[in-house]
């Protein structure tokens, strides 16, 4: 009972989450791009293309919450489709390195002092800071309800 409630509520947790992250880099993508790049180069030809590339983002995402919003729909109208423990468990993994993979990659740039003159960008302010806090909590949380999963 608890590995389920737990794989429905991680499923959700990243339903939400992923379609947070589709709208803001699809639909605010300068926004995310200011985030990103030094006010010194917003003028630039750089920055609009940074931010049509930061849209690749918003379909990544966009993809992962479908995934989770078939597979919450799948769950709860106890579908037989990804019923087994270690089927969801994968799928929990996998949900975990998606949100890790935005936590971790930006620890080199906090550690490095985050935005420096033209390069890096504030790691510890701003939407960043809920990026980064978010996903190592997603990702941590998918990976207890995957642990949970194998031991159902």
């Amino acid at each position: 009972m608890i590995a389920q409630i737990a794989y429905v509520v991680a499923l959700g947790a990243s339903l939400v989450w992923f379609a947070m992250g589709f709208r803001y880099f699809s639909f605010k993508s300068e926004a995310a791009a200011r985030v990103m790049v030094a006010r010194s180069q917003r003028d630039s030809p750089i920055f609009e293309t940074y931010a049509a590339g930061v849209r690749f983002l918003g379909g990544f995402n966009a993809a992962f919450a479908l995934m989770s919003l078939v597979l919450l729909a799948l769950a709860v109208s106890g579908s037989a489709l990804f019923a087994e423990p270690a089927e969801r468990a994968i799928v929990l993994f996998i949900l975990a390195a998606a949100h890790f993979s935005q936590f971790y990659f930006n620890v080199p740039v906090l550690l490095n002092g985050e935005r420096q003159g033209e390069a890096y960008w504030p790691v510890l302010s701003g939407p960043m800071l809920t990026i980064f806090v978010v996903d190592a909590l997603e990702a941590l949380f998918h990976v207890g309800a995957g642990l949970l999963q194998l031991a159902a």
